[in-house]
């Protein structure tokens, strides 16, 4: 892990473990915050939602290999969904 860090720096919660599919294209295990309240992804579903009407956000996610820091997308149906069935 990087500099030993396995929290989120937007919101402090600790990563989850994802190991992706080979079909993904990721070539090893990255960690991604899956808080539903952390500020990041929260930005993330209004801006997905205002601009492109889906239901989709993004999360905040480690390679701990590289160190990189990137966002992966996320569904938002149900509870998290802010169209409430207003898109497809």
């Amino acid at each position: 892990m990087v500099n030993g860090s396995t929290t989120c720096p937007h919101c402090r919660q600790p990563l989850a473990k994802w190991e992706p599919c080979a079909e993904s294209g990721w070539d090893c295990d990255l960690y991604y915050c899956e808080n539903n309240e952390c500020p990041y992804f929260v930005k993330g579903r209004q801006i997905i939602c205002e601009t492109y009407e889906k239901n989709f956000a993004y999360r905040y996610c480690l390679n701990p290999g590289t160190g990189q820091e990137t966002p992966i997308v996320a569904w938002c149906g149900g509870d998290l969904s802010l169209l409430k069935g207003r898109c497809s």
